[in-house]
């Protein structure tokens, strides 16, 4: 094959239409639930110079319905909204269907992608958090959640 016949197909391969993925659509998580969801955030570090972080430790357990989107491929991720308290870090850890993970404020990050074949995906994430105990003046409420997208919407 020539190099101009070679150029000619990865042209025409990158060319080709790949599937759709829609806009972000926020997933249902409202069976979710957050165990001890007062989360109690210790200096990790004690020693003088060390950091100045907070860090705490709490288990979700993850309910998605994903019913309206069975049967299709979807990307999901995990979202933590900005935080105006300064920077905060999360990191977690699963056990089943969702991918482990880690994000700040502000970010997003994939949990899952492939066919959604059930009307509910589980798991249980073991989360770390990590905030600038410099920045932290006052108990903080933080506020996470799912988006998807899915080809063909």
């Amino acid at each position: 094959m020539s190099r101009l016949a070679a150029l000619v197909l990865l042209l025409a391969a990158l060319a080709a239409p790949l599937p759709a993925m829609a806009q972000a659509q926020r997933v249902d998580d409202s069976a979710s639930q957050v165990l001890s969801p007062l989360v109690r955030m210790k200096w990790e570090d004690l020693a003088p110079g060390g950091s100045n972080d907070l860090v705490g430790q709490v288990t979700v357990l993850v309910r998605l319905d994903v019913s309206p989107w069975r049967g299709r491929n979807a990307r999901i991720y995990h979202v933590l909204a900005p935080q105006p308290q300064g920077r905060v870090h999360a990191s977690w850890t699963t056990r089943g269907a969702l991918l482990a993970g880690a994000l700040r404020d502000g970010e997003r990050t994939l949990v899952f992608s492939g066919p959604i074949t059930t009307d509910m995906l589980e798991d249980t994430f073991v989360m770390l958090l990590r905030a600038d105990g410099d920045q932290m003046v006052r108990p903080e409420q933080l506020e996470f959640s799912f988006e998807i997208e899915a080809e063909g919407t």
